[in-house]
Order: structure tokens, then sequence, then C-alpha cells
């Protein structure tokens, strides 16, 4: 069975402060915009899980944050197949 590759909202979708949960496989991910206080660049915080389970219910395998921006989308992408690509064999 061939997975499909992972696609992530628009950046005016994380600029609006919305978080998304997703999947791919057995890999399961978090991601959340934060504006660290007193800056002005966002990032995108993914945390990363093995399924089937909720992320509360699962250990967080490994987090990372990327720049609130387009290049920032394109790097937490890239991550994201890398890391599903451990996950699925």
């Amino acid at each position: 069975m061939t997975l499909k590759p992972i696609e992530l909202p628009t950046l005016l979708f994380w600029e609006n402060g919305n978080s998304w949960y997703g999947s791919k496989g057995q890999a399961r991910f978090f991601i959340r915009p934060e504006a660290p206080q007193g800056e002005e660049a966002g990032t995108l915080t993914v945390q990363l899980w093995r399924g089937p389970l909720a992320m509360e219910g699962s250990e967080i395998l490994d987090t990372a944050a990327f720049p609130l921006n387009q290049e920032g989308l394109g790097q937490a992408t890239a991550w994201l197949e890398e890391q599903s690509a451990r996950l699925n064999p």
C-alpha cells in the first residue's frame, strides 16, 4: 500500500492561530503555531508519536520547531516525511 504525501494547510491557516493533527501510516503528529513573548516571528511546533493511540495516550517520540513562514512549512513537511518513513517500514 502506497501512502499519500503529507500536505499541510496554507500559511494563512497557521497565521490565524489554528492547530492541526495529522497522520501518515503509523506516524501521528500535532502541529501548533506559537509566538514567543516579545518576538514578532512565530514558530510551528511539531510533536510526533507512533499510532494508533491519540497523543494523550502515547509517548512523544520527537519534537521539532520551524519558522512560521513558507520556507518553514516546507521544512516541517520534509521533516514529517522523513519521520514517517522511519516509522513506516
